[in-house]
């Protein structure tokens, strides 16, 4: 493991997004209340707990969900014509941005 840790801080109001990552192991994240000197405090523990997370498993288990495939969009019905020519009226009054 990395000697380096990366820490970003994301503060909106008195709610903290915490991200811990270093290299070779997915991020740790976490959600702090508080002002930022409270966050700043709970920072050695995130750390910490991002540490003994990525000795147990530096990454996130692989995800053994299969897919179903897509299903195919529908055919345009020869109706829906008029519906873009609506639509080319309706722009072509705006005025051009590029």
């Amino acid at each position: 493991m990395s000697e380096e840790t990366k820490i970003v801080i994301a503060l909106k109001g008195n709610t903290a997004s915490v991200g811990v990552q270093t290299l070779g192991c997915d991020p740790v994240f976490a959600r702090v209340e508080g002002d930022l000197p409270a966050v700043l405090q709970n920072i050695p523990g995130l750390v910490e707990n991002a540490r003994r997370r990525w000795e147990a498993n530096q990454r996130y288990p692989k995800c053994e969900t299969v897919l179903s495939p897509p299903t195919p969009a529908p055919a345009p019905s020869s109706g829906q014509s008029g519906h873009s020519s609506r639509r080319e009226t309706a722009t072509s009054s705006l005025p051009r941005m590029f």
